[in-house]
């Protein structure tokens, strides 16, 4: 018997036009692993409010069929009681987590469950130690990183100790580590017999832990069931599927390949320069005597996991941060003696959190917001905004609040608001984070077109392939150090230099090896050329 039934499901949020999930029929088994994959908005988010009760009981709008969890039928059932048997993994954590301290967030939903303290003090001990943060317990929870932060609301949710678990997006902002540690919880709490529904945009990393069923949507629709992974390749334009894929079956012809002529980048003079920089938070040392030259024209990724600097480097480029000692020279001024609205012009930064950005009444608001305060011409705002709103396939949501929308959506709506500045460099901070495949590539190739208008590109990132898909030179940051610098390919070819970053090996970087002998990697598009041309 199935332990979550939907029947000819259909929900229309209130004041949409648009159906968010249409005529869903769906039958989950207990202790499956099942895996959902879709564009941004396909109804991936809708699906699993449907399942934890939040639809129909929180959200307004037009539902119809039912759903059953358990035996219970969702529509007018205590979510209190439906708590104890479904656990969510919210895709935005900074709603999740409600108390300061991270002992006292783990504990919130045991102690609601009215358990001895004993027993709180164990679950949360457990929970903590499951997803490797037990060091994180006495923290407050607004000094964690994003990747901390989403280690633990899954640990507050596992303290709960529910039968069904829905994760929403669990692998957004986790380092290399972070996806390790989560991985390897997925697969003991299915060995466990615990069921399991994942939504996520990054499908390679649950793939690789095995799971007993891909559901893919579109338009709020299921429009298609399979164990078998090969039939992602119908797909491959709309979904990032594993680059193994396109190897399976044509090993065979490997030598044939052509390898192909990798153009150097087009730079000009210094933008940036690092001169013998040191950070330190309070008496720790975030960096470590920084020497670094970044020019204008470059593509530059900041590859590292949390805690290795990435986001302190960015800081110090903007003026945000000053030296502890030694300078950073932004196109010739020293940030010590300049304010940060003097840097401003020069250098833009997109925050990986969206809720850290988004403040005013409606999309087109927060994207005038910054022009406006420059003083640029109205005239000229409005040029930017609606080359920004295409490009970033955010033209549907210009008179809706940004808080009413997805977070792939919320994300490049933060992007947007930077993008109306034009500044010189751009910094983004996980840009793709949150986002499906299509609007992870249209909107990456969006903002390298700019390069007429922002010469310099620094992606700070966890995703080894967005590096090799987009930049031209990566630079590997380890405790506050810098421990490799040069051409993409190379660095990223170099398993050496993946280990000592602790980056983990994607199938984009073991496909290309394979494919070119271990010369050097390959990008997507070229290894489904591959593909193609020996179909």
């Amino acid at each position: 018997m199935a332990i979550i039934e939907i029947n000819d499901l259909n929900f229309q949020y209130y004041g949409k036009k648009q159906y968010a999930l249409k005529n869903i029929n769906l039958e989950i088994y207990e202790g499956e692993l099942v895996l959902i994959l879709g564009k941004s908005g396909c109804g991936k988010s809708t699906l699993i409010k449907c399942i934890n009760g939040l639809i129909p009981n929180r959200y307004e709008g037009n539902y119809s069929g039912d759903v059953f969890v358990n035996g219970l039928r969702v529509k007018g059932v205590n979510l209190a009681k439906l708590s104890e048997i479904v656990g969510t993994i919210m895709q935005e954590v900074g709603k999740q987590l409600i108390l300061s301290s991270v002992e006292d967030d783990v504990a919130f939903g045991p102690c609601n469950l009215c358990l001895p303290r004993e027993e709180v003090k164990k679950r949360v001990y457990e929970a903590l130690k499951s997803v490797n943060a037990l060091h994180l317990i006495n923290r407050d929870v607004t000094e964690l990183s994003g990747g901390e932060k989403q280690r633990i609301a899954i640990a507050g949710v596992l303290a709960m100790n529910p039968k069904i678990i829905l994760m929403d997006e669990p692998l957004a902002n986790l380092d290399s580590e972070g996806v390790r540690l989560i991985q390897e919880q997925i697969k003991k709490l299915h060995k466990d017999g615990k069921t399991i529904i994942v939504a996520e945009n990054r499908a390679e990393e649950i793939l690789n832990i095995g799971v007993d069923r891909i559901i893919i949507m579109d338009d709020g629709r299921i429009i298609k069931e399979t164990k078998n992974e090969e039939d992602l390749l119908f797909f491959s334009n709309s979904i990032k599927i594993p680059a193994r894929i396109f190897l399976k079956d044509k090993k065979q012809n490997i030598e044939k390949i052509i390898i192909p002529t990798i153009p150097k980048p087009s730079i000009g003079n210094i933008a940036i320069k690092f001169e013998n920089v040191s950070f330190s938070y309070n008496s720790t040392f975030a960096l470590k005597n920084i020497n670094l030259e970044i020019y204008e024209g470059e593509r530059i990724a900041l590859l590292g996991n949390n805690g290795a600097g990435k986001s302190t480097l960015s800081k110090l480029m903007l003026g945000l941060l000053k030296p502890t000692s030694g300078r950073v020279i932004v196109y010739g001024m020293d940030t010590r003696k300049k304010e940060v609205y003097e840097i401003a012009p020069y250098v833009g930064l997109v925050f990986q959190d969206p809720f850290n950005m988004l403040f005013a009444k409606t999309v087109k608001e927060e994207l005038s917001y910054g022009p406006k305060n420059i003083n640029i011409p109205f005239e000229e705002i409005n040029k930017r905004i609606k080359e920004t709103i295409k490009s970033c396939n955010i033209e549907h949501l210009i008179e809706y609040s940004p808080f009413a929308s997805s977070y792939g959506e919320k994300k490049r709506i933060c992007v947007g608001s930077i993008l109306t500045m034009l500044p010189k460099i751009l910094i983004l901070d996980e840009p793709t984070a949150g986002q499906d495949y299509f609007n992870y590539t249209s909107f990456m190739n969006f903002v390298l077109n700019l390069k007429d208008k922002v010469r310099t590109f620094i992606l700070i990132t966890h995703d080894t392939d967005l590096a090799i898909e987009y930049s031209d030179r990566t630079i590997i940051l380890a405790n506050g150090c810098i421990i490799a610098d040069g051409p993409t390919r190379e660095i990223l070819a170099n398993p050496e230099n993946l280990k000592k970053g602790k980056i983990r090996e994607t199938s984009l970087v073991e496909t290309g090896r394979k494919i070119t002998n271990g010369k050097m990697l390959l990008k997507m598009d070229e290894i489904k050329k591959f593909y193609e041309y020996f179909k």
